[in-house]
């Protein structure tokens, strides 16, 4: 017995079993289908399911080998319209309609005003019919079966739902024996996804187990409404049961209900697989490089890597083709980018432009991991020129690193190569050409404890290639720490000895070693007490460090990778002054400082600030390229720090380094924020420094950053910066950005002092400032990919500066 004569006998079953019992059934009343009959239903049900929800409307899961979204890349975040046209509240939910009655998910439960069942052939419902399996419910006028054709047939206008897709329609013709159903005049809604439109006729048929459903004269969008803002209206749209993608055959692309593209074969997304295509454009507009286009295409090559090419048209310079090239493994992650501009029609010799980088991370097992980051421009206006997503235009070079990492219990060891490409007339450091690094931490008795660090590293200059050193160093530390809860101190001894082979210079000398003693004592009292006649308490922590290095002639030493650290309320307790090894400072000092915090009764910080100051008691003769890195003051200035919790939404910041001695203030920092929420906020700040860059001059700005939602879809973000000193806009931006359920489109303006103009650290006056202007536009249609860029915020990113949140209240 095939498939078929086994439906039939289990449909004849189903209705002599239910003729007997309910030859007369009263009207409205309901009644329990067994299971030979439920296919009346199936046919019916899985047609309706099947014609838009081809799959199931769960989230993707990640595995391993699973990319994260691309920037642009094709996406089924549908919408976030909230679609509900009034046909949908008809239909009752299934708890309504079982009142308390218990149901199996495999059972059938009918209801109907009129009932006629033939134990021979036909199956009749009419009035108010309710079919009702699982969460699956159909409403309908009449409904009729066929037991010998297997015939389907349900008119009188119904409504189908299952809690994922509800439909609309005049009537349907099913077939069960084929498993194939059409129905007519349709309405659908995806509701979790609130995708929906309308169907002149539905066709489904199954194929070698696969459903394959078809829309004639349809449409799709994702906008609510009769009149929706955008949809795809074709003469056919394919949807097939294994497929994430649909496609429309003959359609038209409508704007209002405008046709304003014809497209032969359209694919739109049903689930959150990436697939091949093009991406929204950019266009922009600036004085630097005229009017730009960039049309990305994107290349879903496999689920663990992708491709996107982007040509960028630039009026003013050509054409510059853009790669990304993206991979993930159980072990690595990385990217690779290219950029390549075959001739500059801006530039004098026509020579081409070009960037390149790769990044990647590497975990190879539980102990050993890596990175690599590498990047080449063609020249060092390039950044300044085109930008670049990885690097700002105010970084004075690329840094390239190559890093080994070995990490088990208390040891570590690194290996490490470090390279720099300068983007402007700055001193090129000397290349890392590798350092090996290791940690060590061991547990004594009587509370001791040995802390290791030894380094060796090869140093090569990039502009000499015999200028050449190799520095081993070798660092023990024995330390003795008490902590209680009311205080806690620590000391340290350590030994400091470093050697150089060097093969340049011939007035340094070719071997060095130099040994230094290294004594540190640094203690806390921890303080607190309640707040009178109210909520929450104080905390006061002051601190005490005692330093002593002594002097070493250090002048035969040449200067490999150190540079004067920034210094500020937290550099006070530093045992160094110098980043590298190339300059240990003498020291022998004492320093005084504390921080008090504020704290309501749930534990938030409402308030710190932080007073300190070193006192010197001998001056400090270790200068690293001229005289002004020595001390020889007998204090250094008063660092003050605060972070203020104004109220929940306000907060204020600000640092201050005061020169005691001159009574003036050296630098200074402020900052003062409304933050409603992580897209609403407005900040204004200042900074003041004197003596920047070795010269006498003083820089002083002020600056004002904004984002702010106004309404549920419109937005701006703006920032503006300006020089005191030189009475100029150093970079300027207001960006407008419309983003509803439909479509998004965003537009911003900037005005930026051009960077390679602002390369001048004489004291000679400033020349007359070079700016470059620019707009710039993107849209995109939601439902069809992703919104027009990645949040208004990303638009404070583009500038000089950027925003940062200067606050760090630990709540």
């Amino acid at each position: 017995m095939n498939e078929q004569q086994k439906l039939m006998l289990n449909q004849r079953r189903c209705l002599l079993n239910e003729h007997a019992t309910h030859s007369a059934l009263p009207a409205s009343r309901a009644f329990v289908l067994s299971r030979p009959c439920r296919s009346v239903f199936m046919v019916l049900a899985a047609s309706m399911t099947m014609a838009f929800a081809v799959m199931p409307a769960t989230a993707q899961q990640t595995s391993p080998q699973t990319l994260s979204q691309p920037a642009q890349a094709p996406s089924t975040a549908l919408a976030s319209c909230q679609v509900s046209p009034q046909w949908l509240d008809q239909i009752p939910s299934a708890d309504e309609l079982l009142q308390g009655r218990e149901l199996s998910l495999e059972d059938l439960l009918v209801r109907a005003d009129h009932t006629q069942l033939d134990a021979d052939r036909f199956a009749q419902f009419r009035g108010n019919v309710v079919l009702l399996q699982g969460r699956q419910r159909l409403l309908t006028g009449n409904a009729a079966f066929d037991n010998v054709t297997g015939e389907l047939r349900a008119d009188g206008g119904l409504l189908f739902s299952d809690d994922y897709i509800a439909v609309r329609a005049s009537d349907i013709q099913a077939d069960s024996f084929s498993q194939s159903a059409s129905i007519i005049d349709s309405e659908y809604l995806l509701i979790e996804r609130s995708a929906h439109g309308v169907a002149g006729q539905i066709d489904i048929r199954t194929a070698e187990g696969e459903r394959q459903v078809m829309l004639h004269d349809g449409t799709f969008t994702t906008c609510p409404g009769d009149r929706p803002a955008w949809q795809i209206a074709a003469r056919n749209i394919e949807i097939n049961e294994n497929d994430s993608w649909g496609t429309a055959h003959h359609a038209q692309f409508r704007l209002f209900n405008v046709p304003v593209l014809y497209i032969p074969r359209f694919s739109f997304p049903l689930t959150d697989e990436r697939k091949s295509g093009l991406l929204y454009p950019t266009i922009r507009s600036s004085a630097r490089n005229g009017v730009e286009l960039e049309v990305p295409y994107y290349f879903n090559l496999a689920e663990n890597y992708d491709l996107t090419l982007t040509p960028r048209l630039m009026t003013d310079r050509g054409v510059m083709g853009m790669a990304e090239f993206r991979y993930l493994t159980d072990s690595h992650a990385g990217t690779v980018e290219a950029n390549y501009l075959h001739k500059d029609r801006r530039s004098n010799n026509d020579n081409s432009r070009s960037l390149w980088r790769v990044e990647q991370q590497s975990r190879l097992n539980e102990r050993w991991s890596g990175y690599l980051d590498y990047a080449q421009v063609s020249d060092t206006a390039y950044i300044n020129d085109f930008g670049s997503t990885f690097i700002n235009r105010a970084d004075p070079h690329l840094y390239r690193r190559g890093q080994l990492d070995y990490q088990a219990g208390l040891t570590r060891i690194q290996i490490q190569v470090e390279d720099f490409q300068m983007l402007g007339p700055y001193r090129a450091p000397y290349r890392t050409m590798p350092r090996f690094s290791a940690w060590h931490e061991q547990p004594l008795d009587l509370g001791f404890e040995l802390k290791w660090f030894s380094e060796v590293t090869h140093f090569r200059n990039p502009l000499n290639g015999s200028d050449t050193a190799t520095r081993v160093h070798a660092e023990p530390t024995l330390r003795y720490e008490v902590i209680r809860p009311a205080w806690d101190w620590q000391a340290d001894l350590s030994y400091l000895v470093t050697h150089y082979d060097q093969f340049a210079d011939e007035q340094r000398d070719a071997s060095v070693t130099r040994a230094i003693p290294q004594v540190r004592w640094h203690g806390r009292i921890h303080l607190e007490r309640p707040f009178t006649n109210s909520l929450g308490y104080q905390t006061l922590t002051p601190q005490l460090q005692y330093l002593y290095v002594p002097y070493r002639d250090q002048t035969n030493i040449g200067i490999y990778d150190t540079i004067l650290m920034q210094d500020d309320y937290y550099s006070l307790f530093r045992p160094r002054r110098f980043t590298g090894l190339d300059r240990i400072a003498d020291a022998h000092q004492v320093t005084f400082g504390a921080t008090t915090s504020f704290f309501n009764d749930y534990a938030d910080e409402l308030l710190r600030l932080s007073l300190g100051q070193i006192i010197y008691l001998d001056e400090s003769q270790t200068q690293l390229f001229d005289e002004t890195s020595r001390i020889t003051a007998s204090n250094s200035e008063l660092a003050a720090e605060l972070d203020f919790r104004i109220s929940e939404r306000w907060f204020a910041s600000s640092a201050v380094q005061y020169d005691t001695d001159l009574s003036i203030v050296r630098k200074s920092r402020a900052a003062l924020e409304y933050r409603k929420d992580a897209g609403n906020l407005i900040q204004l700040n200042h900074r003041r420094v004197q003596g920047l860059v070795g010269t006498t001059e003083e820089v002083e700005q002020i600056g004002m950053v904004a984002s702010w939602r106004l309404n549920r879809d419109w937005a701006f973000a703006t920032h503006w910066y300006q020089d005191l000193r030189t009475n100029r806009t150093m970079d300027a931006l207001f960006g407008l950005q419309y983003d509803s359920c439909c479509w998004s489109i965003q537009i911003s303006a900037y005005r930026r002092v051009n960077r390679n103009y602002d390369l001048n650290f004489s004291d000679e006056p400033l020349p007359p400032a070079e700016f470059d202007n620019g707009v710039s536009l993107q849209f995109s249609l939601t439902g069809l990919s992703n919104a027009a860029s990645s949040g208004i915020m990303n638009l404070l990113q583009q500038g000089i500066f950027g925003y940062r949140r200067p606050f760090y209240l630990s709540n």
